[in-house]
Parts: structure tokens; C-alpha cells; sequence
């Protein structure tokens, strides 16, 4: 199907530019954490807005920002005991059922996520302090990653509908595998 790999890749290019935020909202918290300790340890002059800026805005950014990718690279957490003593078709079919039933989750994440950030954004909510942080932009990353993700285990459905793997790789098949012409350790114990 030539218009899921279409709508795969657009996901894939999206979720680069979301991973890439994410990255920046790390870095950034790095950096103001950093010139915190600075100023506070070394000039006895702390930053009073930093807290607020990592807690509300870059922690949450980068959470959300990265959870479609985390899931596309089968980086969450999956209880897989039972799932990966099942036959293939099996496993797939599972998956898949999966995938359906989460899906009205997110978009309930998203609905409530969306009406948060426009109710804030209309009454003016701030976050009070050094700055008055604006609440809506932190409220924000939840239905813009969320709904990434969504995007992303639609995808997952489709594919895993039409018989294919998902594009999610297994827990264990996404790790690195041993070499394996790896040297024999050396014998004896001695300096000779």
C-alpha cells in the first residue's frame, strides 16, 4: 500500500522535527540549570525563574515531543511476558487489538489536552512568580505529542491489519547484537 508508506513517512518527518525539539528542550534545560548553579554558587545570585521554566515548559517539551518516537523505536515500557510465547499471526492480531483500544485513549488525551490549552489561552492564565510564564504554552505539548502518537499507532494498526509487522521492532530485536567473531579471552593468569 503505497499510501500508508506515504502517511508512514510524513509520521517519520514529523516526529524528526518533534525529537529534535525534544533535544533542544534538553539542552536548553541544561543550560539554565547550569547558569543557575553558576549564579547561585558563584555570585550568590540565584535565577528565580528557572524552576518554572524547566518544570512547566522543557520537561514537559520533551517528554511529549519524544513519545511517538519512543514508540516507533519500541522504546516504552510493554509487558511481554505471555506476548512473545505466541505464534507470529497471533501476536500480530494482539498487537493490533492493542493498538484499537489505545487509540480512543489518546484522542480522549488529546480532546482534554486541546481544551485545556484554548481555556487557558482565552482566560490569560498565568503561572505566577519571577515571571508570569504563560499556562496554555506549557498545556500545549500534551495534545501535540499525544497526538503524534496517535498518528504513529494508526499507523501501527494499518500496517499490522494488512499483515505486516507494525513497524514497532520487538523488545529484545531492537538491541545490539553480539559480534560474532569475538577474540577468545587470553590463558593463564601470568606476565611472561
Amino acid at each position: 500500500m503505497a499510501w500508508l508508506r506515504i502517511l508512514t513517512r510524513g509520521i517519520d518527518g514529523i516526529e524528526t522535527l518533534a525529537i529534535a525539539g525534544a533535544a533542544l528542550c534538553v539542552l536548553v534545560t541544561m543550560l539554565v540549570v547550569s547558569a543557575d548553579v553558576v549564579m547561585r554558587y558563584f555570585f550568590n545570585q540565584p535565577l528565580g525563574w528557572v524552576y518554572d521554566l524547566v518544570s512547566n515548559y522543557l520537561m514537559v517539551g520533551a517528554f511529549f515531543l519524544a513519545v511517538s518516537e519512543t514508540f516507533r523505536r519500541g522504546g516504552h515500557v510493554a509487558v511481554d511476558l505471555f506476548r512473545n510465547m505466541l505464534r507470529p499471526g497471533l501476536r500480530r492480531r494482539l498487537d493490533a487489538l492493542s493498538a484499537l483500544l489505545v487509540m480512543p485513549v489518546l484522542l480522549a488525551m488529546i480532546v482534554t489536552g486541546w481544551n485545556a490549552t484554548t481555556r487557558a489561552f482565552e482566560r490569560g492564565e498565568v503561572i505566577p512568580g519571577i515571571v508570569t510564564w504563560p499556562v496554555w504554552a506549557s498545556h500545549v505539548f500534551v495534545p501535540l505529542g499525544i497526538g503524534l502518537l496517535l498518528l504513529r499507532v494508526v499507523a501501527h494498526f494499518l500496517d499490522l491489519a494488512r499483515g505486516g509487522d507494525g513497524h514497532v521492532p520487538e523488545t529484545a530485536g531492537h538491541l545490539p547484537a553480539e559480534p560474532a567473531d569475538k577474540p577468545a579471552p587470553p590463558q593463564g593468569g601470568g606476565v611472561q
